[in-house]
């Protein structure tokens, strides 16, 4: 069976909650300032950026594994603006984009495959960009949390 490492052995310097179930067999992330905006008073230029990244170690003895991860926030994107959320686990991927006249909250997941993997090197790329030419185009993406569920699910 596998489970989550106890600390994760490498993270870029955005900072988070990290809460592991008992069982270490799922885990949250919760950000206070994982964003990204563009437009207004935000950031005068055309785009903005922001990556997380973070390694978590598994450990367990099992041929494969699978992991649900599900990203969830929010966006705003005025017309003339774009916001594009990328979130990655060892080269799997998923994209969310949100068109300009968006005002959403999302929650985007991720199955995660491999055979017998020593850890999940997870990154999460924000991206906001704006017309240059309209001034009222501004956008703002954020990650609330990120949850991680090794499957099956525990009964």
């Amino acid at each position: 069976m596998f489970i989550f490492g106890q600390t994760p052995t490498y993270q870029s310097d955005e900072k988070f909650e990290l809460d592991v179930s008992d069982d270490k067999r799922a885990l949250t992330l919760t950000f206070s300032d994982l964003q990204a905006a563009v437009g207004g008073g935000k950031s005068p230029g055309p785009m903005s950026t922001r990556v997380f990244s973070l390694v978590l170690p598994l450990e367990g003895d099992e041929k494969k594994v699978e992991i649900e991860f599900i990203v969830q926030g929010f966006t705003l994107a005025h017309e003339g603006a774009t916001a594009t959320m990328v979130c990655s686990v060892n080269g799997q991927t998923t994209v969310a984009d949100f068109p300009g006249m968006s005002d959403q909250s999302f929650v985007q997941k991720l199955k995660f495959a491999a055979e017998a993997p020593s850890e999940c090197r997870l990154y999460v790329f924000l991206l906001v960009g704006r017309d240059s030419r309209n001034a009222n185009a501004e956008a703002f993406l954020n990650v609330n949390s990120i949850d991680a569920e090794i499957l099956p699910r525990a009964r």
